[in-house]
């Protein structure tokens, strides 16, 4: 006869599962290097397995190269469209590109475009969201401009780098000729 054993932890989410649903707009939302990311799930409230997060990119913003060491990301575009490096290879992402990113795969991203471009995020395990919490600007009227980066903003994102285990990547430059999209 086949037998089923359950952690202490495991039970728990089974016997006080904390189901609920988060309304479009809503979620804490903040400023972290020009880019706007609004927290849908925190890993805490997923047991750690994930979090789940909106990212907002407006035109001429986003991330320095850099190395996750500590968890996967997955990244679905819903609006408007980024050119990516992601190891070496350029990508042109447009609304329905899926980005898996493995742990230790340089990546970077930015919009060269006219529109705002929209992505639902996936961090696995949680915990990377706490980053955003810790340099961020909490956002009073989401319909603003963003703030202009500063180098204290910089500074600060930077000297929290190590603690979640991200490396930041200057020589990531594109290794193939072509453009693919994805």
């Amino acid at each position: 006869m086949d037998q089923l054993s359950f952690s202490a932890d495991q039970f728990h989410a089974i016997a006080a599962p904390n189901v609920y649903m988060i309304e479009a707009g809503a979620g804490l939302s903040v400023w972290v290097l020009g880019v706007l990311v609004t927290l849908k799930v925190l890993g805490n409230e997923t047991g750690g397995s994930y979090s789940l997060f909106e990212v907002l990119v407006p035109p001429g913003s986003g991330p320095p190269p850099h190395i996750h060491t500590l968890e996967d990301e997955s990244w679905y575009m819903l609006e408007g469209e980024l050119i990516w490096l992601v190891g070496g290879k350029k990508f042109h992402a447009k609304p329905g590109s899926f980005i898996h990113l493995p742990r230790f795969v340089p990546h970077t991203f930015t919009n060269r475009f006219d529109k705002t471009s929209v992505m639902v995020v996936t961090s696995a395990p949680g915990g990377f969201e706490k980053w955003f919490l810790q340099v961020g600007t909490e956002v009073q009227d989401p319909t603003e401009d963003p703030p202009q980066v500063s180098m204290t903003e910089m500074r600060k994102a930077m000297e929290y780098l190590k603690e979640y285990g991200i490396i930041p990547h200057e020589n990531l430059e594109e290794q193939q000729p072509a453009t693919a999209t994805i």
